[in-house]
């Protein structure tokens, strides 16, 4: 289809003088159609009535020329497209050709090899620094997994801005809900009760969490005086809550009886004399509240990490180090394997090709020769049609003159040179001086740089593996 439009857009740009249209390319030659058109017949006996040329003329006379000049530009036309031919099969030679396939993929296979091993200065640079302290936090995590005797993945944590919010969250609930119980007592009212709340919300849900978070976490350890001391940390902590509610609880009524300047020593008294008796039922309320919202905070400081002490930390070490690594290895591997198996890929379809193209270009050849006979067979053709058309316009001519015929009526044309012997169409068949590979070294050197370019590839990845790939 290229081809054609080529063709059709090479006829346009020449311009079509019927010259194509009549012969073709390499059309038998019709000489009674030129000598119709031309109209030899009239004009040779016109012009013997007339003793012309003259009998001393030394060369071709006007219509002669014309004669010569239809069938030269004929020639001339097949010469181009001859010419054209002949690039077009020495192309063809060239896709076929064992040493110019194995050196355009010699190429590729080389480029792909440097890179590889360019590859490995990257990686050591970049990769083995990630890799060395992936498998450092990886040991330690399985360290730490057989002294704790621990099997399981290790939970993963809460959302640290979640759970900040919610602490605030619950400090700002419990200060608001306690300060209106507050501001009973207060001589400051409600902003009062809410600044009095607050300070108690924030020591409970900030005690709170973090009793889950520690020492209630560490009743999960495996080492008994770590799990005893957090329990009895945990239970004393959560005493003290309790206390501090209680104490928030007879405040309040203390508050609400003596005032605030003696509410202070009054609760203190009425906590330890009778710790159970609140005169008002909010303070049971606001008792039940801070123990609610402190069991709340306590259960969100336990799951803030994984149950056992410092086992999220080492997991999440080992995790991260992991996933740089990865992303690394990604990074570098991805391109490297694309690149490797599209050179692999060229390869072995060259490989599969290769023994095909001796056939092929002997076609080729072949064609060519043949295409070089009918040329040369064309070229006979037309001096043959020349000097046929000379000599019918010579005989009329000749038999109607007085005179004699000029000397050169006897001598045959001749083209000027063959296109054969053209510098163009020489270079265009001339063979390249240096021998042929043969296709079976060609191929072994393939093979071989197929599997250079596999065990290249294969070194790098054994010694930079995939994180899931690497020995433990």
């Amino acid at each position: 289809m290229v081809v054609g439009a080529f063709r059709k857009l090479r006829d346009a740009v020449r311009g079509d003088d019927g010259r194509a249209k009549a012969q073709g390319y390499l059309k038998p030659i019709d000489v009674d159609e030129i000598a119709r058109r031309m109209d030899l017949a009239r004009l040779s006996s016109d012009r013997g009535r007339q003793e012309l040329p003259p009998s001393d003329s030394p060369g071709l006379d006007s219509i002669e020329q014309q004669i010569t000049q239809t069938l030269e530009g004929e020639w001339a036309w097949h010469g181009a497209e001859l010419i054209n031919n002949l690039r077009a099969y020495a192309a063809r030679l060239i896709a076929v050709s064992v040493s110019t396939e194995l050196a355009n993929l010699r190429l590729g296979a080389k480029n792909t090899l440097a890179q590889l091993r360019n590859a490995h200065h990257r990686a050591e640079a970049e990769l083995g620094p990630l890799g060395e302290r992936f498998v450092a936090y990886r040991n330690e995590l399985r360290d730490f997994q057989e002294a704790n005797r621990l099997k399981r993945t290790a939970r993963p944590p809460s959302n640290r801005y979640t759970t900040l919010g919610l602490l605030v969250l619950l400090v700002g609930a419990e200060a608001g809900l306690n300060g209106l119980f507050f501001a009973k007592g207060s001589s400051f009212g409600l902003v009062g009760g809410i600044g009095t709340a607050l300070g108690i919300s924030f020591v409970n849900i900030v005690t709170s969490f973090s009793v889950g978070l520690l020492p209630l976490r560490w009743v999960n350890h495996r080492n008994i005086v770590v799990k005893l001391f957090g329990f009895l940390l945990a239970v004393g902590v959560i005493a003290g809550l309790v206390f501090l509610h209680g104490f928030a609880a007879h405040y309040r009524d203390a508050t609400a009886l003596v005032g605030e300047d003696r509410a202070f020593a009054a609760a203190r008294e009425t906590l330890l004399a009778s710790p159970f008796m609140l005169a008002d039922l909010n303070s049971f309320y606001l008792f039940g509240l801070g123990l609610v919202l402190s069991a709340l905070a306590i259960w969100k400081g336990y799951t803030f990490d994984d149950p056992y002490p410092r086992y999220g930390a080492h997991w999440r070490r080992a995790e991260h180090a992991r996933e740089d690594y990865s992303d690394e290895h990604a990074v570098l591997f991805d391109d490297l394997e694309e690149i490797k198996e599209k050179t692999v890929a060229e390869l072995d379809a060259g490989i599969r090709r290769i023994p095909l193209f001796p056939q092929q270009a002997a076609n080729v050849r072949a064609q060519r020769e043949a295409e070089l006979r009918s040329f040369q067979a064309y070229e006979t053709a037309v001096e043959a049609a020349v000097n046929r058309l000379l000599a019918m316009y010579r005989d009329v001519n000749r038999a109607q003159r007085q005179s004699p015929t000029p000397k050169y009526f006897s001598t045959q044309w001749k083209l000027p040179r063959s296109f054969l012997r053209d510098a163009a169409v020489l270079t265009e068949i001339a063979e390249s001086p240096t021998p042929p590979i043969d296709a079976a070294t060609a191929l072994e050197e393939l093979r071989t740089l197929s599997e250079s370019v596999i065990a290249e590839y294969e070194a790098l990845i054994v010694k930079y593996p995939h994180p899931t790939q690497m020995p433990r």
